[in-house]
Parts: structure tokens; C-alpha cells; sequence
């Protein structure tokens, strides 16, 4: 049966849904001696020749969830060129496996490692929403204001906002304030820069929780196989897609937040002017009722003569209207030339006329429309 190729690659050991896609992408697997660049391509397991950086990708093998229990300053990868300690001396020996998500060096706990792509993507996307539960242990005792800025959302970068979480005093003693934080997203380094964004420093994280999987009494470095219940458990709560959350009054969760309005005359961007007499304030004002000056569109300045200050003298009423609809009292005449019967045949294909007898388009000035090369 065909299955796509970066679910086949991922079944197979290869890395996780995103990082198969990351390889295909890169031109690093080929299919049949042809290189392949989508992702959801098409390719039977038994018949078709799949490889990565030229070399076979590994048969069929039982798939297998491990829980390590991470300590402080090891890092979450394989291999480091650096020669850093990994995670690697903590795995089971037996089928490559590779772990799902990232613990900093600084941080401690629950981490899981598979051979199972379909399981790990669905793990760590954060659409499917799976809860991971941090303890932090702060430099001081945190306040009411600051845990529920925590609870609400926080910007904790520029433009960034958290999403409401669930958090709780886990440890009240002032020499060892501790919280606990449930996070349904995974930003690198967020718990920390979450307090530090309410003026709280954190000297201490361990997860305590993936999903359903407790650490429990786990010694620290070591590494256990799940159980087919836990398994199981792990599927059912990464199965579906959560709905997105609805924003909070503050806006936690949105990416940019908009401009707060003023509680005086919220969205009103043009206010009146303070009135000072009768009709002040007024920004238009209403036409002039049929009667005298009615039509007139501009009003004339105040005349210190006769017909001094007028920019736009109205139409006599008498002027002549305008085909097809009446002429209204006061408008303004017509312009020089205009309305006058034209005389003579059109030539056919002939240009019209503009003012001073020029044809449209075309200038008198000297050095116009000449040919451009």
C-alpha cells in the first residue's frame, strides 16, 4: 500500500514529521535513483528504492517510547560537535532513536525519545495542544499581581504574547518559592522569559509532565521503556486538534495588539469643537432650505464692496441648462466655448480638438512630440 514518503521516512527512524520534510525539501532522498523535493509524495515500502544521503533508509523495525529523566547540563541532541554531553549515553541500546521536543541544558525532567514519527509530531505541534508542566523555582516570593499576569498572558517578547496557562504556588517557603506552570505551546526558553517579563528570575526548571506521563520516582539519568498503556494514553491525548482559544480582555494570545481607545468617546476619531454659542461646534453644516440662495455651493466671502471677496459667483437662474435635465436656480454658468453647436463634418479617424485648436494630447511647445528612440 503507498503511503507518503516523509510518513514512511518517519516510521522508519529517520527524524520526526518536520525534520523528514526539512530532508525531502533539501534534495537529501531520493526514490528510485530520483531525487524528490515533495514531501507528500506517494512511495510503496516494499517495492520502491528509498534512500538518504545516498544510503538505504533502514528496514521495518518495532517501534519503541522511552522516558529519560534529564539532568542539568546535558544537551537534547545526538551528536554535538562541540563534544558537550547528549542525551545519547542515557538511550537504551537497540533501534535509533531520537528525542521529541528540546530541554535547554539548564532544565531538568521528563523527556521523551521514540522511533515513531506520526506520535512525536503529533507531540510537539502545537495544534494538537498536549499540556507540559514546569516547576520554577524563583529568586523571590511572587505576588498576586504578577501570578495572574502570568495566568492572563504575557508579551515576553516584542510582539509576542503567551497564552493563557494555568499556574499555582507549588512551594511557598520564601527560601524556595516554587510555581507551577501548564503550558499548551512551546517557545524556546518561554517559561523564563514569561517571568522574566513580570520582573521575576528563575533559578531553577524541571518538567514534571508530558502530556498524560509523570516523572514519578524516575532516578535522575536514568531511562525506562512506557508501558502500552501509557502508550496509549500518550496517542489518545495527541489524537485530535484543539480549538483555538479564545483571546483574553487583554489580548493575550494575539500577536499584535491594537491601539488602545480613550474612554471618552472610544473610536470617535473626529471630535466637535467646543460649543460656544449657537450652532458652534457643528463641523458640517446642513444645506439652506429652497428659497433664497438655495443652489449656491460655495459661500462668498464677507464683502467689504459691491461683489468684493467672491470666489465662485453662482449661475444666474436664466442660464441655459443642460440637455436632458433642468437647470437649477443659482448654478453656475457655463464655461467659455462650452454649449455652443459645432460646425462642418468630422473627418472619420480624426482627432478632436482641444482648446486653441491643438489636437488632444499633442503640446505647442517647442521640442514636444517628437518621435522617441
Amino acid at each position: 500500500m503507498a503511503i507518503r514518503l516523509n510518513k514512511l521516512l518517519a516510521t522508519r527512524g529517520i527524524g520526526s514529521r518536520r525534520a523528514c520534510d526539512a530532508l525531502i525539501e533539501a534534495g537529501s532522498v531520493r526514490v528510485n535513483g530520483t531525487v524528490i523535493r515533495e514531501p507528500g509524495t506517494q512511495v510503496e515500502p516494499g517495492r520502491d528504492r528509498v534512500q538518504v544521503h545516498g544510503r538505504p533508509i533502514p528496514g521495518p523495525s518495532a517501534l519503541r517510547y522511552v522516558m529519560i529523566h534529564k539532568p542539568v547540563g546535558m544537551i537534547t541532541t545526538l551528536d554535538d560537535p562541540e563534544g558537550r554531553p547528549t542525551i545519547k549515553r542515557l538511550l537504551p541500546p537497540g533501534p535509533r532513536l531520537f528525542p521529541v521536543g528540546r530541554l535547554d541544558a539548564e532544565t531538568s525532567g521528563l523527556l521523551i525519545a521514540t522511533n515513531d514519527g506520526d506520535l512525536a509530531h503529533h507531540l510537539m505541534h502545537p495544534r494538537y495542544g498536549v499540556a507540559k508542566v514546569y516547576r520554577a523555582r524563583l529568586d523571590r516570593v511572587a505576588d498576586g499581581e504578577q501570578l495572574r499576569r502570568l495566568r492572563s498572558g504575557v508579551e515576553f517578547e516584542p510582539g509576542v504574547v503567551s497564552g493563557p496557562c494555568d499556574v499555582r504556588v507549588h512551594s511557598a517557603r520564601p527560601q524556595r518559592f516554587e510555581i507551577e506552570i501548564t503550558l499548551n505551546e512551546g517557545r524556546y526558553r518561554q517559561v523564563r522569559r514569561m517571568c522574566e517579563a513580570v520582573a521575576l528570575t528563575v533559578r531553577s526548571l524541571h518538567r514534571a509532565a508530558y502530556g498524560p506521563l509523570r516523572l514519578g520516582t524516575l532516578p535522575r539519568g536514568a531511562a525506562r521503556d512506557l508501558t502500552a498503556v501509557e502508550v496509549r494514553r500518550l496517542r489518545a491525548a495527541s489524537a485530535r486538534p484543539v480549538a483555538p482559544r479564545p483571546a483574553s480582555p487583554k489580548g493575550a494570545g494575539v500577536r499584535f495588539r491594537p491601539r488602545p481607545a480613550s474612554p471618552k468617546g472610544a473610536g470617535v476619531r473626529f471630535r466637535p469643537r467646543p460649543a460656544s454659542g449657537a450652532g458652534a461646534g457643528v463641523r458640517f453644516r446642513p444645506r439652506p432650505a429652497p428659497g433664497a440662495g438655495a443652489g449656491v455651493r460655495f459661500r462668498p466671502r464677507p464683502a467689504s464692496g459691491a461683489g468684493a471677496g467672491v470666489r465662485f459667483r453662482p449661475r444666474p437662474a436664466g442660464s441655459r441648462p443642460r440637455s436632458g435635465s433642468p437647470r437649477r436656480s443659482g448654478a453656475m454658468p457655463p464655461a467659455a466655448g462650452r454649449g455652443r453647436p459645432r460646425t462642418g463634418t468630422a473627418r472619420p479617424g480624426a482627432r478632436r480638438a482641444g482648446p486653441g485648436g491643438a489636437p488632444r494630447g499633442r503640446s505647442n511647445r517647442q521640442g514636444r512630440g517628437r518621435p522617441k528612440y
